[in-house]
Formats: C-alpha cells, structure tokens, sequence
C-alpha cells in the first residue's frame, strides 16, 4: 500500500525540514511505524520515555 504520509515525510525530512524528532513524533503518533523512521532517518528507533 502506499503510504503518502511517509513518503511526505521522507522528502521533508531529507529536504531539511523535519528533523529525526519530528519523524519519532509521528511514530509515537502512529502516523508512521519504528521501519518507516529507519527507511527515513537511517537509525534505529528507539521509543522516546518521558
């Protein structure tokens, strides 16, 4: 399936603008999974504690 948000947010971020903590926002927000953010980011995610 294609995923519009992701790829978004892909371009956004490789563009510069979105940062590695806007891509784990989304993730914690479900809007994209812990594989999305490393096909984006290149790195592992790590759910964020507060």
């Amino acid at each position: 399936m294609f995923n519009y948000f992701k790829e978004m947010s892909q371009e956004f971020y490789n563009d510069g603008f979105y940062t590695k903590t806007d891509i784990a926002s989304f993730v914690g927000l479900t809007l994209l999974t812990g594989n999305d953010y490393k096909e984006i980011t290149g790195e592992d995610y790590v759910a964020q504690t507060e």
